[in-house]
């Protein structure tokens, strides 16, 4: 069956978009032509925030007219280290968030954050910050989702595991608050990604996927696709699965070879 891939605008930076090399460009325009054209049913971009208002605009038109979906960005991207679900400061931009979703069409903003220093305080203080901003949130606004990451590539971040991640969603108790699974960072601490997907069944809001080792495309590491988007399927997952990763290879090639991979995984086929 088909799977719902989305490719990123830019992982690390803004200007490093997934297809970069195939589409000759990192216009994000160019960037979203070319993932319609291979088959890809949405993007998602992790500095959406850092780009003008007239160019959030565009992307959402973009991906209207072609029939695609617009999957997450991140909460303050300029702060995502420092405190600010914690003191509270994340609510005063969150006018900013809410616009941008409104313009791209983005179904929901990946929320983390450091810490103060007492984890347990932290994560009540993050869930009644999350609360409050959901009540913000109009139906057709976008989930808020917690995301438990890995030191590695995201250090100092107070949510690491998808327990705590799912305490933080439970404590908020409000529907606009789901969990940002993602998966390469969950193997990274060595957990078994049919497991997590299992203990988060009805409170996904957005999935983000890579191999490893490497953070590279899925089929080009060690992790058990198959088993992993049957464990999707039967927890009634089916949303975007955002491509957090990069090439195994680089350059040109790389990608080209990164696209028949996903090909072989369900990219570009009809269900």
């Amino acid at each position: 069956m088909s799977r719902r891939f989305a490719g990123h605008l830019g992982v690390r930076g803004p200007d490093a978009p997934l297809l970069q090399h195939m589409a000759g460009s990192a216009d994000p325009l160019e960037q979203i032509r070319l993932m319609a054209d291979l088959g890809f049913a949405g993007i998602f971009d992790n500095y959406l925030l850092l780009r003008d208002e007239a160019d959030q605009a565009r992307i959402g038109a973009e991906l209207r007219r072609l029939n695609m979906d617009m999957g997450s960005f991140v909460h303050d991207p300029l702060r995502w280290d420092q405190p600010a679900w914690i003191d509270g400061t994340a609510l005063a931009s969150l006018d900013r968030t809410i616009a941008a979703a409104a313009r791209s069409g983005a179904a929901s903003v990946t929320c983390i954050t450091a810490g103060s220093g007492d984890p347990a305080a932290d994560r009540r203080a993050m869930a009644d910050m999350l609360r409050r901003a959901a009540e913000r949130l109009s139906p057709e606004g976008p989930m808020l989702c917690v995301e438990a990451t890995h030191p590695a590539f995201a250090p100092g971040l107070l949510i690491e595991q998808v327990e705590d991640a799912l305490e933080v969603v439970r404590m908020a108790n409000h529907p606009k608050v789901r969990l940002a699974l993602d998966l390469g960072h969950g193997a990274l601490h060595g957990r078994d990604p049919v497991e997590l997907i299992r203990l988060a069944a009805g409170l996904i809001g957005n999935v983000q996927i890579a191999d490893l080792p490497g953070r590279v495309e899925p089929g080009a590491g060690s992790l058990d696709w198959p088993s992993i988007f049957a464990a999707l399927d039967a927890a009634g997952y089916g949303g975007l699965l955002e491509l957090e990763c990069e090439p195994l290879e680089k350059e040109e090639a790389g990608e080209r070879a990164m696209v028949a991979r996903l090909a072989g995984l369900g990219l570009g086929r009809k269900a």
